[in-house]
C-alpha cells in the first residue's frame, strides 16, 4: 500500500514537473521572445564564443522560429557543440527537424510569471547612464516585486495572438514604465506585449505593441534600443536565404514645446506635436560567418497627427524623401534621420563586431568649420579561451557624439517618454569595457568586467536641446559653463546567473568610482549596487 502511495506521488511530481517545464511544442513560431529571456545570454555566448550559426537576426526581439532554425544550424557545426548549445536545444528541441515549424495546437494558450528583486545601494545610484548620479533613494526600490500574465491565441503555424499584462509595484528608476502610477500607489498596471502577426511565405507583418532593439546586445544598441518604453508599432520582416529586411512604423509619445521649457516667443505659445518614428533595414548574410546590415530611421513630429505616407513607404530612401517639395517650413517639425551600417563576422575562435550611426555629417566645406559630425560607434572583439569549460574575453568601446540624438527642438529629439530610443550611453559619452564569461554547466554563467566611463556635460532630455552650431573641433566630452567638467568613472562588476527557463535568478555586484560627479569639480566618490532577481515563469512565453 505504501509502495503504491510512493508511486502516485513520484507520478504526479513528474507531472507536475512536465506542466512546469517549457515545451517546445507550446511556443508558437511567430511569437517573439522578451528581451530578458535566458536564451539571450545563451545565445550570445555562442557568437562571442566563435560559433557564427548562433547569430539569429540584427533585429530583436528574436522569433522563435528563428531561434530553433539558428540552434540547428548551430548543431551542425564541431565548433558550437557544447553544454551551452545543449541547453538551448533541450529547450527549443531544435534537434529535432520537426520542432523547427511546429505550432502550437489551435485556440488559446496562458502563460504567466512572477519577479522579485532587491537591490542594496551604497554611495548613490548610477543606472541607468544616461541619467545623473543620484541620491540611493531616487535609484532602484530596495524590494520589487512584478507579475505577469500573458495570453496567447494560435490560429495554426501562421497567425498568432498575444496579450500580456503586468504589475509592478514600484515604478521608480525604471525607464521602461510608460504608464502613470496606479491611483494613489507608486505602482503601475499596464501591458507590455499586445500585438498580432501573421505569416505569408518569408513575410511576418506584426502589428501592436512590443519592445523594438536594433543591432547591439540585449537592451542596448546605438540605433534603436529597447532601453525606454515599448513601442506601438507596425513591424514587416521578410527573410530569404541570404538576406533579411526589416521595416517598422511606431507612435511615440507627443511632445508640448512652451516658452519656459523651449525658448519659444511667448507670441507663439504652447505648440503640440505628435511623433512618429520609422525605420527599414536590409541584411546580408554571404556565409554562415558574415553579416552586414546597412539601413535608415528617422523621427517625424506634426502638429494636428495624421501618417506622412511617404516616410511610411518601407521602400523609398528617407533621406531622398526629405527634401521633398511638400514637406511643411516648420522647423519644429523638420524629420530627424539616421543612417547606419554594422558588420558582424566571425573568424575560428573569434568574433567581430562593428556598428556606425550618422546622425548628420557635414560634406560643404564651410559647414565643417561651424558643425560638428553627429556620430555614434560601437566595436567590439571576443575570443574563446582553450579551458575545459567554455569560456571568453573580449574587449568593447562604445562612443556617442556630444551633440548626437539632438535636433533644435525638443520634439525632434531622440527621445521617448524623455528615455533615449538611442544607446544607454546617452549623448557626449564613452565606455571602453573589457569582460569575461566562464560557463561551469549550460545554464550556469559566470561573468565580469572592468571598464573607463567619461561623460561630458549634454543630457538626452535637456530643453531646450544644445546648440550645435560654432562647436566644430570642440574637445570631447564637452563642458559648458554650467557643467565645466567632465565626468569620469572606472566601472566593474561581477554576477553570477542560473539561465533556467522556469526559475531564472542572477547575482550582480557593480561598483563605480566617479570624480567629477554630474560635471562638477568634485572629489572621487565610490557607488556600489547589489542586484538579487528571482523568477519563476509557467509556460512563459
Amino acid at each position: 500500500m505504501r509502495r503504491a502511495a510512493f508511486r502516485r506521488a513520484i507520478a504526479g511530481a513528474g507531472t507536475l514537473l512536465c506542466a512546469l517545464a517549457p515545451a517546445a511544442a507550446a511556443q508558437h513560431p511567430l511569437v517573439g521572445l522578451p528581451l530578458e529571456d535566458p536564451a539571450y545570454v545563451q545565445l550570445d555566448a555562442l557568437v562571442r564564443a566563435g560559433c557564427g550559426a548562433a547569430r539569429v537576426s540584427a533585429f530583436r526581439p528574436f522569433l522563435v522560429k528563428d531561434i530553433r532554425h539558428a540552434i540547428a544550424a548551430a548543431a551542425r557545426e564541431r565548433a558550437c557543440r557544447g553544454r551551452v548549445l545543449d541547453a538551448l536545444s533541450a529547450r527549443f528541441a531544435a534537434d529535432s527537424a520537426a520542432a523547427v515549424d511546429t505550432a502550437p495546437p489551435r485556440g488559446f494558450a496562458l502563460g504567466a510569471a512572477a519577479t522579485l528583486r532587491g537591490t542594496a545601494l551604497h554611495g548613490g545610484e548610477f543606472r541607468p547612464l544616461w541619467r545623473d548620479i543620484r541620491a540611493t533613494g531616487a535609484g532602484d526600490p530596495t524590494a520589487l516585486g512584478v507579475a505577469r500574465l500573458r495570453l496567447t491565441w494560435s490560429g495554426g503555424p501562421n497567425l498568432v495572438a498575444v496579450s500580456e499584462a503586468y504589475g509592478e509595484t514600484e515604478r521608480r528608476n525604471d525607464p521602461t514604465v510608460r504608464a502613470k502610477p496606479f491611483r494613489h500607489t507608486s505602482g503601475v498596471i499596464d501591458f507590455s506585449d499586445a500585438y498580432l502577426s501573421g505569416k505569408l511565405g518569408p513575410l511576418v507583418l506584426s502589428a501592436g505593441r512590443a519592445r523594438e532593439a536594433w543591432l547591439g546586445d540585449g537592451t542596448e544598441s546605438l540605433v534603436l534600443s529597447a532601453n525606454g518604453p515599448a513601442l506601438d508599432r507596425i513591424s514587416l520582416d521578410a527573410q530569404w536565404s541570404r538576406f533579411e529586411f526589416r521595416a517598422f512604423v511606431a507612435s511615440i509619445d507627443d511632445v508640448v514645446l512652451t516658452p519656459a521649457l523651449d525658448s519659444l516667443a511667448d507670441s507663439v505659445g504652447s505648440r503640440r506635436y505628435h511623433r512618429m518614428m520609422i525605420g527599414h533595414a536590409l541584411t546580408w548574410r554571404p556565409t554562415g560567418h558574415l553579416e552586414m546590415t546597412l539601413g535608415e530611421t528617422g523621427l517625424i513630429p506634426r502638429q494636428g497627427g495624421g501618417v506622412d505616407l511617404a516616410f511610411a513607404n518601407p521602400l523609398m530612401v528617407y533621406q531622398v524623401t526629405q527634401n521633398d517639395r511638400t514637406r511643411g517650413g516648420d522647423p519644429a517639425a523638420n524629420v530627424n534621420l539616421t543612417a547606419f551600417g554594422a558588420v558582424r563576422a566571425n573568424a575560428g575562435r573569434a568574433s567581430l563586431q562593428g556598428e556606425l550611426l550618422v546622425d548628420d555629417i557635414q560634406i560643404d566645406a564651410n559647414d565643417r568649420k561651424r558643425f560638428p559630425d553627429l556620430l555614434a560607434w560601437n566595436v567590439r572583439a571576443t575570443t574563446a579561451l582553450p579551458l575545459p569549460v567554455p569560456a571568453s574575453v573580449g574587449l568593447q568601446y562604445r562612443r556617442v557624439g556630444s551633440y548626437t540624438y539632438f535636433e533644435r527642438f525638443y520634439s525632434n529629439t531622440w527621445q521617448q517618454y524623455d528615455e533615449p530610443v538611442g544607446s544607454e550611453l546617452g549623448p557626449d559619452a564613452d565606455l571602453a569595457r573589457l569582460f569575461g564569461e566562464l560557463w561551469p554547466t549550460g545554464r550556469v554563467r559566470l561573468s565580469a568586467g572592468i571598464g573607463r566611463w567619461r561623460r561630458g556635460a549634454q543630457r538626452i532630455d535637456r530643453r531646450p536641446p544644445p546648440d550645435r552650431a560654432g562647436h566644430a573641433g570642440d574637445p570631447f566630452p564637452s563642458t559648458t559653463a554650467d557643467r565645466p567638467e567632465v565626468q569620469r568613472a572606472w566601472l566593474g562588476d561581477v554576477g553570477a546567473e542560473w539561465l533556467h527557463a522556469v526559475f531564472p535568478v542572477s547575482i550582480r555586484l557593480e561598483g563605480a568610482r566617479v570624480t567629477n560627479a554630474n560635471n562638477v569639480a568634485a572629489p572621487a566618490r565610490t557607488l556600489v549596487r547589489v542586484q538579487v532577481t528571482g523568477s519563476w515563469r509557467f509556460r512563459y512565453p
